[in-house]
């Protein structure tokens, strides 16, 4: 692509996707909190009510759910790997939106050659 006749919107647009797609650091998924009671029988889960909290990434693969345990020492190197994958997604299509606008500005200027 040629940044020359960008516009800045585009620019940045495009500058920080590229930032974070070089980084290679986001997974696919939604974080998920799920509340448990454990095994043993003293835990104060079960004798008090006090449920342990557990991070789960939920992935849809081939139509199917599959839920992914994050270990505590893991959890905010997870979510923050996913809201870099929602940023990617975001960008692309904030790009896209962009370049939907520029044809269609083409379209009306009349600069888009057809095809013979």
């Amino acid at each position: 692509m040629n940044r020359k006749y960008m516009d800045a919107e585009l620019k940045q647009a495009c500058s920080h996707l590229a930032n974070l797609i070089a980084k290679g650091s986001y997974l696919r998924g939604n974080p998920v909190t799920m509340n448990r009671v454990c095994g043993n029988k003293n835990c104060k889960c079960r004798l008090k009510g006090k449920l342990h909290s557990s991070l789960y990434i939920s992935k849809n693969k081939d139509g199917k759910r599959k839920m992914i345990y994050v270990p505590k020492d893991l959890e905010e190197e997870v979510k923050a790997k996913i809201s870099a994958y929602q940023k990617v997604k975001d960008l692309t299509e904030k790009i896209s939106e962009i370049n939907y606008e520029h044809l269609k500005l083409k379209k009306k200027k009349g600069d888009v050659k057809k095809d013979n």
